[in-house]
């Protein structure tokens, strides 16, 4: 999927694309010129692991970005809370929770190591996206804590910011991730998937043993590859 306006996203976040769009998606993220050096890579991996099936293994490709820890910024911290109280008025009073539960994960044993591997270039958005949060959620929790106050829901929110995030980026990226529990977490994050996540399922979901290279490319060049399987990440290099 194009990196672009977090704005663009909600309906692709929410409705992963089908197959023949991701084929599509994934032609277009090929980095020109960068296609052969993985596959070289991959034939030499493959001969000196003595693993002649990795040479054939399915490429999945992610875009560089980077990954400088700094505390948050006070104007950002600041924004957000006064983004969450004025949540309380766009809901009724009278309307009840939403989203109390994450929907059920779709997810494969290559997500984690995956994700760790592009260090969650897709969570950038949720800083001018205040974390894709809405009232729903608050409102959830609240229907769990009577007699706490809209306010109180806020704080509990915030709680969850760490000393330090990935500069940049959403306020809940973390070193290891999101700081947020998965119940915490907006219905978007919960069920976005890139394409290089959404290739990697497919591969999974036709052999849990299969693994994918992943390569990470940046300004024309190849920076990082890596073996990703149930088991982990194997770097091809650095």
């Amino acid at each position: 999927m194009p990196f672009g306006n977090w704005q663009d996203y909600d309906g692709r976040m929410t409705r992963p694309p089908s197959t023949s769009a991701r084929a599509k998606a994934s032609a277009a993220f090929t980095p020109l010129g960068l296609a052969s050096e993985l596959d070289a890579a991959k034939a030499a991996a493959a001969r000196a692991w003595n693993a002649p099936a990795l040479a054939a293994a399915p490429v999945v490709w992610l875009r560089d970005h980077a990954a400088e820890m700094a505390p948050p910024d006070a104007a950002d911290v600041a924004g957000l809370r006064a983004f969450l109280l004025a949540l309380e008025v766009e809901t009724p009073a009278t309307a009840g929770p939403s989203g109390a539960t994450p929907a059920e994960d779709p997810g494969s044993a290559l997500d984690a190591p995956l994700c760790a591997l592009c260090r969650g270039r897709c969570c950038r958005f949720g800083l001018d996206g205040r974390a894709f949060l809405e009232p729903q959620h608050l409102r959830a929790w609240l229907a769990r804590h009577p007699g706490a106050a809209w306010v109180d829901a806020v704080d509990h929110w915030l709680g969850f910011i760490g000393a330090q995030h990935l500069r940049g980026s959403c306020l809940f990226h973390g070193r290891a991730g999101c700081t947020l529990p998965r119940e915490r977490r907006s219905d978007v994050c919960n069920q976005f998937a890139c394409d290089a996540l959404e290739q990697a399922r497919d591969v999974a979901a036709a052999d849990p043993r299969a693994a994918v290279v992943a390569g990470i490319a940046a300004a024309h060049a190849l920076r990082r590859a890596a073996v990703v399987s149930a088991e982990g990440l194997r770097p091809l290099f650095p």
